[in-house]
């Protein structure tokens, strides 16, 4: 298992990671040696921001922390796995559980799988639309367990571009339109987040309704 943070931290917004060892399990046996590659980009408007200007700063470094692990602490389990593969390949696919419509007074709907509660309203000036850079602090639900799979607060915020087709269904359409400074709880349906297969990086099994909570720190 392996943590990374960049330093400085206020250059954290612009580190963009495309592709890394981390998106799935490593193996390191004891004594071996393993080139691990990690493909990113630094967004140019670091060397525009004021608070790196000021601070002097012209390096950006990026560290992991390796933790070991063993069967029972893995995020994956195999079997489910291949559970999930195997129905799928067969068409024997088990039916996906009804998706309950969540219910309150500041319950939006965004469409029949996808709804979304405004916990703190934004600003109201820039708002998330497609092509836009987004900064935006993440804390990652399954529904009906309440287990945390994935948590930005703390750490480094995550930056995507908005409508590229890079995220999910029901996190695109459920962002669309929050500004920046809102913090707003989107709950999907399985069909709108990773279906019948789920994401074994995170140990979400298929047919697994998803709740995020987005806090947007900027959009660019």
């Amino acid at each position: 298992i392996s943590t990374y943070n960049v330093t400085p931290f206020e250059a954290g917004v612009y580190f963009n990671k495309i592709q890394c060892f981390c998106f799935d399990e490593q193996t390191l046996n004891p004594g071996e040696e393993l080139d691990m590659p990690v493909f990113f980009y630094i967004d140019p408007e670091f060397a525009l921001d004021p608070d790196l200007i000021n601070a002097r700063c012209h390096n950006v470094s990026l560290h992991y922390t390796f933790f070991n692990t063993n069967d029972k602490q893995s995020r994956f389990d195999m079997n489910e796995i291949m559970a999930n593969v195997k129905s799928v390949i067969t068409g024997k696919d088990k039916d996906a559980n009804n998706f309950p419509i969540p219910e309150g007074e500041n319950i939006l709907k965004v469409n029949d799988l996808v709804y979304k509660e405004v916990i703190r309203k934004g600003y109201e000036k820039d708002f998330v639309v497609p092509g836009v850079k987004v900064v935006c602090h993440v804390t990652g639900k399954i529904k009906d367990s309440g287990k945390v799979f994935w948590c930005t607060k703390g750490g480094n915020p995550f930056t995507y571009t908005a409508g590229v087709g890079s995220l999910i269904e029901g996190w695109e359409e459920g962002c669309i339109g929050m500004s920046e400074g809102e913090i707003s709880k989107i709950v999907m349906s399985s069909k709108k987040g990773y279906g019948k297969i789920g994401n074994r990086s995170w140990n979400i099994p298929g047919h697994t309704d998803l709740e995020f909570e987005i806090e947007i720190l900027a959009v660019r």
